[in-house]
């Protein structure tokens, strides 16, 4: 069996943003607003437009974060999932994800109530969505980790 393609819209982590925003910088061998400046001078190929749009929103998003502490940045990915990764996608990983996005909760043990299951298996399959990137577990105060949603759309593509 072919791998499958998932296009997924979620939001991204500082950490992401962060990273991005470094590889832009060492691609390119400069801040972005320098980039912009050649770019707006037409001292740059016109094929950078793209790369200058998704620069500046993260570096909008990062100064938003510093400012107020809310991270607003969305990306778009479209990826290959083999046969052995598109298995761990469960119904009950996937009902997760949902509960998430549609329920406020506190912790993962207030989430394993919520959908009437074994705290261990709850945590055990964010384990497994955390490492897709489609949630992150929020530190609380203490031990308690409070498990967000960073997914708002996933698209199975067949062809």
């Amino acid at each position: 069996m072919n791998a499958i393609r998932l296009r997924t819209i979620r939001e991204s982590t500082l950490e992401e943003v962060e990273e991005r925003i470094k590889s832009l910088e060492k691609e390119f061998g400069m801040s972005s607003e320098k980039f912009e400046e050649l770019l707006l001078k037409q001292k740059l190929d016109p094929k950078f437009v793209k790369a200058d749009f998704e620069w500046d929103e993260l570096v909008d998003s990062y100064k938003g974060y510093i400012e107020d502490g809310e991270l607003d940045y969305t990306a778009e990915e479209t990826r290959d999932f083999r046969p052995e990764q598109t298995a761990m996608l469960t119904a009950k990983r996937l009902e997760l994800l949902y509960r998430l996005a549609v329920l406020r909760v506190e912790s993962i043990n207030d989430l394993a109530q919520k959908v009437k299951r074994n705290v261990k298996n709850v945590y055990q399959d964010l384990e497994v969505l955390k490492r897709f990137g489609f949630v992150k577990l929020n530190k609380r105060r203490g031990r308690a980790l409070t498990p967000e949603t960073l997914v708002k759309e996933i698209t199975f593509l067949i062809r």
